[in-house]
């Protein structure tokens, strides 16, 4: 059946519902063919156009409007891009998905939502409630305290406390320190360190506690210490006080480059131009931390080319300087490479000594005697800035250190406990360091503090003899090996009984030895460990002496000059639970061995071998089935 021409030309009837869809598409290729020639409009990839509905405005503008809130925003693809309208579909309150439902909890954990999708994907796992965290938290710190107790409780080694308290006009300070102790069975004492010397009456308090009940070593002589590392501080925060103008002019330098991303992306264009190969960018420092201060000069005395390139591309840049502290000049570069070069000794003294998992205490003198080498030598500088310097770093030097008496002689013990150095290294390093009457008298007040810390370690005669001491009775029925241990015990005490102790103390053989040879990777718990048969009473001095920690914090809050903060989740928290969470992560930490390091990764390596077998049998076309039960 055909269907003539005219009738369709001919009819007024209106159009169906089919030839307007028809006569769209016809209008829709007639279009496409008239504007054939212009480029196509790239399509919206962005996803916040699906809450956003693009217009144009009166003026001829672009403008984005809000779904929810009909507010408008500028949206040429060319000048404003979409952050803005990110922003503002994450901040929008009337976005369905930014409103809080109010029947979930506060806790991510606790809201419906994530219980829905735990049971999606382990439906075996159940939440537990808050309640239930904090109880099996507190169980678990509980059963880590009975494992420390029971460890202290079987050493028979001394404690070295280390305490950081704050300062406090009562005296209740060494009364809480004391009932801490007594709580954890703690009743032998051998240092305490902090970093204040306003806790001098809670380290007496303890002198007069612990003292009486044989606590103490020397009565308690040597029971406070400085920790070194505050010390070292103290002195380079003095030294920087000095070197304040040229370094506040470097930090305005680059806190003006950092202020935008735009900016920074120009400094950035500089330095491929000025072909500076640095893998390190501009840091600001903090006031608080001295070595934000010593990274900060170390990146920047990199781009000093970048900063004159910088200066003659951006017009404003050496104007606002100069409101300020000014521009950095060439002699100011050079003081920052010269204060970087001596702000690098400290800060690498800083990370050694504030080590947590090894022997610090006989890196003290060696630490101590190049401060002093340091600071001489800068007070020889050619540059007045760092004379000065020098000489005020070296007043907060003396205030600590240049007096023996001002210092805790353990530390020198723990240098003359270590087999490369002994007593000849040590009188050689304090002639070096001061005149040789100081270095003798110092060396004088060293040697009887050694030998009498000795006596007290030393067991006595009657013990020796007692411990030496066998039954005479002799049963037939005893092994031919031990009749002989037997014969040779009571040679032993009859010869204590008719010649006496030896002349020649074990401390007199170890120190008339020659010294070890100076290696870098020299394990000196290794070495009395091994040597303990033949030097018993040192390697028990050792094993207590050795262990004292010459800083009171890590290496990763000592720079810090700034206080302790509670955050807006601890605070709500109660001092029990804070106590629980703070030393049961310490505890799990430290317990952590080599051991267990090794285990995981021979299991890594066990699954990287079935991995492969795997993968060999897929290659070959051999399908594996594996069934989970």
């Amino acid at each position: 059946m055909s269907i003539e021409p005219t009738s369709i030309e001919g009819s007024v009837t209106p159009p169906t519902s089919v030839d307007s869809e028809n006569s769209g598409v016809g209008a829709l290729i007639q279009t496409k063919g008239t504007t054939s020639g212009k480029r196509k409009a790239p399509p919206q990839r962005s996803e916040v156009w699906s809450h956003f509905t693009k217009f144009i405005n009166s003026e001829g503008a672009s403008k984005a409007k809000c779904n929810y809130c009909d507010k408008e925003f500028c949206c040429d693809m060319k000048k404003n891009g979409t952050g803005s309208l990110k922003y503002h579909s994450g901040s929008c309150k009337k976005n369905p998905s930014n409103v809080v439902d109010t029947s979930q909890g506060q806790l991510f954990v606790e809201s419906e939502g994530f219980k829905k999708f735990m049971f999606v994907s382990c439906p075996r796992f159940h939440i537990p409630s808050r309640t239930i965290i904090t109880r099996d938290v507190y169980q678990l710190y509980l059963d880590e305290r009975v494992k420390i107790k029971q460890l202290l409780r079987s050493s028979c080694s001394r404690v070295c406390l280390t305490t950081d308290t704050w300062a406090s006009l009562q005296r209740s300070i060494g009364m809480v320190i004391e009932k801490c102790l007594l709580n954890w069975g703690i009743d032998k004492l051998f240092t305490t360190i902090d970093n204040a010397s306003s806790n001098d009456v809670a380290i007496g308090y303890l002198r007069k506690k612990f003292n009486p009940r044989g606590g103490l070593v020397q009565n308690g002589k040597y029971l406070h210490m400085r920790c070194i590392e505050h010390i070292v501080n103290l002195i380079v925060v003095e030294g920087l006080k000095k070197m304040n103008k040229f370094v506040e002019r470097v930090r305005g330098a680059v806190r003006y480059v950092r202020q935008s991303p735009a900016r920074l992306q120009k400094f950035k264009e500089c330095v491929v131009v000025e072909k500076i190969e640095c893998k390190k960018m501009l840091c600001l420092d903090v006031c608080t931390r001295w070595n934000s201060t010593y990274l900060m000069l170390d990146t920047a005395q990199n781009f000093e080319r970048a900063f004159e390139r910088f200066k003659e591309q951006d017009t404003n840049f050496r104007a606002k300087l100069e409101r300020g502290e000014g521009w950095p000049s060439v002699d100011d570069w050079d003081n920052v490479r010269n204060l970087r070069d001596f702000l690098e000794h400290f800060y690498e003294i800083t990370l050694r000594i504030s080590g947590t998992s090894y022997v610090t205490s006989n890196n003290f003198f060696d630490e101590l005697s190049k401060v002093d080498i340091l600071l001489r030598d800068a007070q020889l500088n050619s540059n007045i800035n760092f004379n000065v310097m020098a000489i005020k770093m070296k007043e907060k030097y003396d205030k600590y250190w240049g007096d023996i008496d001002k210092m805790n002689l353990l530390m020198f013990v723990t240098c003359v406990l270590d087999p490369r150095q002994k007593l000849k290294y040590l009188e050689f390093a304090l002639s070096e360091m001061s005149s040789s009457e100081k270095a003798c008298e110092m060396m004088q007040k060293l040697k009887e503090s050694l030998y009498e810390l000795f006596d007290e370690y030393k067991p006595p005669l009657h013990s020796t003899c007692s411990q030496s001491s066998v039954p005479t009775h002799v049963s037939f029925g005893e092994p031919q090996q031990k009749m002989k241990r037997r014969m040779q015990a009571l040679y032993k005490k009859r010869e204590l009984e008719i010649c006496g102790e030896d002349k020649t103390s074990e401390l007199d053989k170890y120190l008339a030895e020659a010294n070890e040879e100076f290696v870098e990777d020299f394990d000196m718990l290794l070495w009395w460990k091994v040597n303990s048969p033949r030097f018993p009473t040192l390697s028990k001095i050792a094993r207590d002496v050795l262990a004292i920690p010459v800083s009171t914090v890590a290496s990763e809050s000592a720079f810090s000059t700034g206080g302790r903060v509670l955050d807006q989740y601890r605070s709500s928290l109660t001092p029990k639970i804070i106590q629980a969470l703070v030393c049961t992560q310490d505890w799990i930490r430290k317990s952590s061995s080599q051991e267990d390091i090794k285990k995981i990764e021979e299991q890594i390596q066990e699954l990287d071998k079935i991995e492969n077998v795997i993968q060999r049998l897929i290659d070959s076309n051999i399908y594996v089935i594996f069934l989970i039960m």
